[in-house]
């Protein structure tokens, strides 16, 4: 028995020293969840990176709002730990209230908890997301000699410069204060809403600015699809043109635009329509309830939420794609439609036009004019040559522009993992 016990302990050992020589990276984060919709669904940016980082020598610590037991994904190397979930607590309460109490909270609750986290796993590098992590992350480089950064998902209301000043200064005055604490580098991702023109005019610096590319599956571009048996699941007739939003139904994606949209559809189309609405959120019920107003319910169908794996098989059943966000039209679901060569209608705002370009692979629309919306969905609509074409011309930009998750989570590994390299140097 003695050399069995003899060999355990050297396996222990060698167990113990691999593990500690894995480098350690602390996220402070606002969401209970990898996935934006829940379990998993919705895009999750975060399921990415922590696939990459842990296969390559990274033990990932999660500091998010407690959430539903089990709700975050087994992965080797990947752990959570949480801090008491004050955004579901306060939910209810108006906008400006709400508002106003999040920063106090977040950073009052957040950042004790980070410095202890911290001071007991000693990480290599602490990454924020999100404006609301810029205080603790600045906290952490200061009292605990870190080198930090803060990941921002998108510049939401700073992409709007020609709102009055005190409109811009109202919408956006939380983040402008968040951009005020010193980072080592921030990485931005571009959703459409001008990242880097949006920092630099705040007072960060270009060199601390990575600006990166949206990562996309870029591998749906070859999904084998069953139109037929497809659209049979769905109860959709095999003929009937069908128009899909896929987002979350949140105010800035102005779900209740399209439904608005829909009796002219009707009334110009040539061939039957259908609606198809995924994703959850909000303004799901207000949504259902408007389509119901309207009469046009049934020619809608509210599929909530569905996994990411299923996605393809949306796209595929779909004739038409539509964006209808106050913010940007660039945002993943846009560019997924795109490999799945679905031609898109986009409310012109932001960078949309960067990537869809009237007549070549979609049709852009003036922001919140919902007659030139249902213009051109009962354009597309009508004519499935011209679909077709978009359709194809999409998908090949797709392929020639967009970046694979994998190319994409390549690009922060570099980044992070050179700070880690000179930290340790020095240390």
């Amino acid at each position: 028995m003695a050399p069995h016990r003899h060999v355990h302990r050297i396996s222990v050992e060698i167990s113990k020293e691999k593990n500690s020589c894995r480098k350690k990276l602390l996220v402070i984060s606002p969401w209970e969840s990898m996935w934006s919709l829940g379990g998993d669904a919705g895009v999750s940016d975060d399921y990415e990176f922590v696939n990459k980082f842990t296969k390559h020598d990274y033990e990932l610590h999660f500091l998010i709002p407690k959430g539903e037991p089990g709700s975050q994904p087994d992965i080797e190397n990947f752990h959570t730990h949480t801090y008491p979930n004050f955004f579901k607590a306060i939910s209810n309460l108006p906008t400006f209230l709400r508002r106003l109490l999040l920063p106090f909270l977040f950073n009052s609750v957040v950042i004790p908890r980070a410095l202890l986290l911290a001071r007991a796993l000693k990480p290599d590098f602490v990454l924020g997301h999100s404006h609301y992590s810029t205080a603790a992350t600045f906290m952490l480089r200061k009292l605990r000699s870190l080198p930090t950064g803060v990941k921002l998902f998108g510049v939401m209301d700073l992409v709007h410069t020609q709102w009055p000043r005190w409109k811009y200064l109202y919408k956006n005055a939380e983040q402008m204060l968040a951009l005020k604490f010193p980072q080592d580098l921030w990485i931005v991702l571009d959703d459409g809403t001008k990242g880097r023109e949006a920092l630099l005019r705040h007072g960060v610096s270009n060199e601390k600015i990575h600006f990166l590319p949206n990562g996309i599956n870029l591998e749906w571009a070859d999904h084998a699809c069953n139109r037929e048996k497809i659209r049979k699941e769905m109860r959709i007739p095999r003929d009937a043109c069908v128009v899909l939003f896929l987002s979350r139904f949140v105010p800035s994606k102005r779900p209740e635009a399209v439904i608005r949209s829909i009796p002219r559809v009707l009334e110009l189309a040539e061939r039957e329509a259908i609606f198809l609405f995924v994703g959850g959120g909000p303004l799901k019920a207000s949504s259902v309830a408007l389509a119901a107003r309207s009469k046009v319910a049934e020619h809608t169908r509210f599929m909530g939420p569905v996994p990411h794996s299923r996605v393809p098989d949306v796209f595929c059943a779909s004739d038409i794609f539509i964006s209808t966000s106050n913010l940007t039209n660039m945002a993943i679901p846009t560019f997924e439609a795109f490999v799945c060569g679905v031609p898109v209608v986009a409310f012109d705002v932001g960078d949309t036009k960067k990537a869809v370009k009237e007549n070549e692979t979609g049709c852009t629309v003036p922001d919140g004019d919902i007659e030139a919306l249902a213009r051109a969905i009962t354009d597309l609509a009508n004519n499935e040559e011209k679909r077709a074409a978009l359709g194809l011309n999409a998908k090949k930009y797709a392929m020639e522009n967009f970046t694979s998750w994998d190319e994409r989570t390549d690009k922060e590994l570099e980044i992070i993992d050179s700070w880690v390299r000179a930290s340790r140097a020095t240390s």
